[in-house]
């Protein structure tokens, strides 16, 4: 990315309700993305793409695929793309799903490549969850999805975001067991943030 353009660089938050900001008492402000564009400023137009409840496998009980956000953030024509999708899938619900994840999670990564304003796609890792467990299978989240994420990311070349270790021993960020509260999100986003200086898509900060 150049810098010096007048043009922000515009970018799709892809996700589930980790992403949406499900839970947070103002979540248009207090959402990752949100903090994200704040953090920004005039270098970028973030949008929030996240949808509650979604999957990146096409067989789960809520495909990303078939939600109004795949298709905004697809007309959107990003320039870059924050992919950020997983815990759902770790859903007991979901366990039948899990020999399609890779699969189709490479989908994604290459349908937004796909489009024509060929946005860089920056694969993040999940960030942590605590429970419950009836719902939710930790040990596949902790054991098969991240680990799948990260060699996705790493065989396609992709920038991976680690959304997990600067959460990973905070359980009081989380009081469902699963959606951080705002102070979680924020480190969520200052996480983006970093990764995008890093990889010269932003400016650092003055």
């Amino acid at each position: 990315m150049n810098t010096d353009s007048v043009e922000p660089l515009r970018i799709a938050c892809v996700g589930d309700s980790t992403t949406f900001g499900f839970g947070l008492e103002n979540r248009r402000e207090e959402a990752y993305p949100s903090v994200l564009q704040t953090l920004a400023g005039d270098a970028a137009r973030v949008r929030n793409y996240g949808y509650s409840g979604a999957t990146a496998a096409r067989d789960g009980n809520e495909p990303y695929w078939q939600t109004t956000a795949f298709g905004d953030a697809t007309r959107y024509q990003p320039e870059l793309v924050i992919l950020l999708l997983g815990v759902n899938d770790a859903q007991h619900a979901n366990r039948h799903t899990l020999d399609r994840f890779e699969a189709d999670y490479r989908d994604l990564v290459a349908h937004f490549h796909g489009l024509v304003s060929k946005p860089a796609v920056l694969v993040g890792l999940p960030a942590p969850a605590f429970g419950p467990e009836d719902a939710l299978d930790l040990r596949t989240l902790d054991e098969f999805i991240r680990p799948t994420v990260e060699q996705i990311a790493a065989e396609t070349r992709e920038v991976s975001i680690d959304f997990y270790t600067p959460l990973a021993d905070r359980p009081d960020r989380f009081p469902d067991g699963v959606h951080p509260d705002a102070a979680g999100t924020r480190r969520l986003a200052e996480t983006a943030y970093e990764a995008l200086v890093a990889g010269g898509h932003l400016p650092a900060a003055a």
